[in-house]
């Protein structure tokens, strides 16, 4: 019996046993794994829309500071245009403000600069791209730089979009002062530009220009009505 005993104890695992020991570590394995991935999706996802929040209010603070400047007297002018880029929104915004960026030491350090806000597609993602430039004009409107300079704002946009509203409350996609100065001057009324009373900024970026929605952010900044000449 004892000799029998001892056989029974150095006996090793069947194929069944085996088997069903492999499908319990799967399943341990498997549940592990997938835990770890939902984890690190919302690491990830955290981290994502913390640095588009970042990007976002950098953007958002240099138009919010460039328009609040906005020159609205008969020097002034603002032209927003509504722009369909491979299926998304990408607006457009140009306007004379008395604020200007110098980037080197020989750079003027006053007088107006024509401010552009534009986007352009990225060909490695379908995605927009956000750029700024800022340009010093001359005496006599002249642009005092040949070849305009970009700097980049924002990448990874689904949308750019701005909204204009006029004093009346209406809210319309596109503003061109000029074409509102030239009426109003031709009525003996005015000469400075027509501009809006308040603009909307809305800044959407996604994973891929296919992403259903996207995280959206918005401001809104109102606009001077007239500005002091230059002294």
């Amino acid at each position: 019996m004892g000799g029998l005993g001892g056989k029974e104890q150095g006996r090793g695992f069947t194929l069944i046993e085996l088997l069903i020991a492999i499908f319990i570590f799967a399943i341990v394995v498997s549940s592990v794994y997938g835990a770890y991935r939902s984890t690190f999706r919302i690491v990830h996802g955290s981290e994502s829309l913390l640095s588009n929040s970042r990007t976002a209010r950098v953007a958002m603070e240099r138009m919010t500071d460039d328009l609040v400047a906005i020159v609205s007297d008969s020097g002034g002018a603002l032209r927003g245009e509504k722009h369909d880029i491979s299926g998304s929104r990408g607006d457009s915004l140009a306007f004379v403000s008395s604020v200007h960026l110098a980037l080197s030491k020989t750079e003027a350090l006053n007088g107006y600069t024509s401010i552009a806000y534009s986007v352009e597609l990225d060909k490695d993602d379908g995605l927009l791209n956000l750029y700024r430039s800022d340009t010093v004009l001359l005496p006599g409107g002249n642009s005092g730089e040949k070849d305009i300079q970009k700097e980049m704002l924002a990448k990874g946009l689904k949308e750019m979009r701005f909204t204009y509203l006029d004093k009346d409350g209406k809210k319309t996609d596109e503003w061109h002062s000029d074409e509102g100065q030239k009426m109003l001057t031709e009525k003996g009324k005015q000469t400075e530009p027509l501009l809006p009373a308040l603009i909307y900024l809305q800044l959407t970026f996604a994973k891929s220009i296919d992403s259903k929605g996207g995280t959206i952010f918005k401001t809104a900044v109102a606009l001077p009505q007239k500005t002091k000449g230059r002294q």
